[in-house]
């Protein structure tokens, strides 16, 4: 941080804050000052954990609301707070694109809390319109698995063909043949 500090001085020629956001749940275990003979330097260190989640629901701008998630629940459930998370950004944002975004961002947030399935089996069907399921990586990255899943449960437990298997699975054979491919290749 005091690189950062002598560069950015160096560079602008102006008064430098510097702010340190930390997310965990633990307590940071990093230092935010240093006293040395002839030094003296320190930066602020935000704790999320230790901010109260109601403060960035509170906010009129979606971009704060989609902060909550990181902050502390005081006592809420995480079902309860990710419903009024949700329901708060609905009231904010302006048009369904502005939605979108704001939902995709809340989804990676979740992940930083270790809340994405909590977020997934409370609360996505209430975003899931916002979501463009035939273009969001996440859901096609989890389609394809579910789909290579069933290929090779077909190869393993039947002795159909590979036409067949596609059939089933509704995939192409090439699909099939590469999921063949990789069994053989991890044995």
């Amino acid at each position: 941080m005091m690189e950062y500090y002598a560069m950015l001085e160096r560079k602008y020629k102006i008064p430098i804050e510097q702010y340190v956001i930390f997310v965990s749940d633990i307590e940071p275990s990093m230092i935010s000052k240093l006293e040395r003979k002839r030094v003296h330097f320190e930066y602020q260190l935000i704790c999320f954990s230790e901010i109260d989640y109601h403060l960035f629901l509170s906010s009129g701008n979606p971009e704060e609301v989609v902060l909550s998630i990181l902050a502390n629940f005081k006592g809420e459930s995480p079902e309860n707070a990710l419903k009024q998370i949700i329901q708060r950004i609905e009231e904010t944002a302006k048009g369904d694109f502005a939605l979108k975004k704001y939902f995709k961002q809340l989804r990676i947030l979740a992940q930083l809390r270790k809340l994405e399935q909590k977020l997934k089996d409370i609360v996505m069907d209430s975003i899931a319109k916002y979501i463009d399921e035939e273009r969001d990586v996440a859901f096609l990255v989890g389609f394809d698995k579910g789909k290579e899943s069933v290929v090779i449960n077909l190869l393993s437990q039947t002795d159909f063909g590979f036409d067949k298997i596609a059939n089933i699975a509704n995939v192409t054979i090439e699909f099939v043949q590469s999921v063949k491919q990789k069994i053989s290749s991890k044995k």
